[in-house]
């Protein structure tokens, strides 16, 4: 096992029991509690706002008595957050923007080792090990977390890895012939572009070495756990196991699910999450709310009850893999992406489940503008597969108004406008999703 877990407890987390995972999380919430109010300027000042003190720590129990924050908080002041001085700064990484203004964080090289620690937790969830060989389909470079957390995570497993990045399909089927990799870490837009170009060259994916496919950046999933259109197709057309996962800057923290497919394990020495409603109180059991995050061993930038403005559902139930940790349901939304038309709220998601699902469809991208005070206009440009055309927009809007409740604008575009409008330029991850609105909702 690579030296940067050493930091760490060594342990089984598919062993810790209820009373193990309540110690870990108390203990840790209490030194986090400590520092921050020590090295952080902004929860210094934050905490003590709101009549805490440094001495008289609340329990974990009482967590959701203490103040939340956000993006935008942090977006504003996030030289309040560093608890470090610039030298102990060893690496800067900033998001993708997909909600904003893209978002700065910093790590030393404590926060370095927490980042491998927790993809080395995350990969075996997905049943990795030492003896795997992965090819990581990720960018390492623009400042983007999640490639350097992954080799980290994997070399810190113990796995051979394979630094491809998001070059051309091509070179991905070459590298599998000559290479053999045994699992595949990729965004599912890309891996499927990959599978359609080894369809068109003859090259045999389902016989190759590839067994596993860790999915990043987009879902695989629907909110009730079932692989959504894309997950199935990359389970045909590569014949290997999707995993999903779901990760943020921000927390430098991703999670992983097992091969039971039932929620992405949340790593309680690292992480602690609830969920909130629009007010900010618990939501009733069972229901999606707000994920608000309390980061567990960050050196650089702890963060106490920030709000994601990712929306799911908390599971508690132990899961068939043995763990007892708590699982995240997949996303369902994000809290600017929701919608208002005519009186009701959704997420894009909603709409992207009936799209995925439509077989005629080759590619599609969502467009939202403000209609009026009250309701946004969405529009749906669509590239049909040959030999479609109005009687499938007719078929797709009655899909739409069934299931989604919601009659959206279809019109035709090519595919190339379509990924223009998914990939713009400078764009690091694909986007299905894009709001014109000119001033976004809560």
């Amino acid at each position: 096992m690579n030296a940067c877990v050493s930091d760490f407890a060594r342990r089984q987390e598919e062993v810790f029991s209820l009373e193990q995972i309540g110690s870990i999380q108390e203990a840790a919430w209490l030194a986090l509690y400590r520092y921050a109010f020590e090295k952080s300027p902004f929860y210094g000042e934050h905490l003590k706002a709101a009549g805490l003190s440094p001495h008289s720590p609340p329990s974990l129990a009482d967590m959701g008595t203490l103040p939340m924050t956000d993006k935008d908080c942090l977006s504003e002041r996030t030289s309040e957050f560093i608890c470090v001085p610039d030298r102990q700064v060893v690496d800067v990484v900033t998001t993708s923007g997909s909600t904003g203004h893209p978002l700065v964080a910093v790590l030393t090289e404590a926060d370095l080792n927490r980042l491998g620690y927790n993809e080395y937790l995350s990969f075996r969830c997905a049943d990795l090990t030492a003896e795997d060989r992965v090819l990581l389909a990720v960018t390492l470079d623009r400042c983007f977390m999640a490639g350097m957390a992954y080799f980290l995570g994997l070399r810190t497993l113990g796995a051979s890895v394979i630094r491809v990045g998001a070059s051309l399909p091509a070179m991905h089927l070459e590298t599998i012939q000559r290479l053999k990799p045994t699992a595949v870490v990729g965004v599912p837009s890309f891996l499927r572009l990959v599978a359609q170009r080894a369809s068109e060259s003859g090259f045999d994916l389902v016989g190759s070495s590839v067994r596993k496919l860790v999915c990043i950046g987009e879902p695989v999933r629907t909110t009730s756990m079932e692989l959504n259109k894309i997950g199935r197709d990359l389970e045909a057309c590569w014949g290997a196991k999707v995993f999903s996962t779901y990760g943020s800057t921000e927390l430098a923290t991703s999670l992983c699910e097992c091969r039971a497919g039932l929620g992405n394990h949340i790593h309680p020495e690292l992480l602690y999450l609830e969920t909130v409603d629009e007010q900010g109180n618990p939501p009733a059991p069972g229901e999606e709310g707000e994920l608000v995050a309390t980061t567990f061993r960050m050196e650089a930038m702890p963060l106490i009850r920030y709000r994601t403005g990712d929306y799911a559902r908390l599971i508690s139930e132990p899961c068939p893999c043995g763990r007892l940790t708590q699982r995240i349901s997949p996303i369902l939304g994000r809290k600017n992406h929701k919608l208002k038309v005519k009186g009701a709220t959704l997420f894009p998601s909603t709409l992207q489940v009936v799209l995925e699902a439509c077989p005629e469809l080759a590619s599609y991208v969502i467009l939202v503008r403000n209609e009026s005070d009250l309701s946004d206009h969405i529009e749906i440009k669509v590239c049909w597969n040959a030999g479609c055309g109005e009687h499938t927009a007719r078929l797709l809007r009655d899909r739409l108004q069934a299931e989604a409740k919601v009659v959206p604008t279809i019109s035709e575009a090519s595919a190339e406008e379509i990924e223009s409008l998914q990939m713009p330029e400078g764009a690091r991850k694909r986007r299905f999703f894009v709001d014109l609105r000119t001033k976004a909702r809560e």
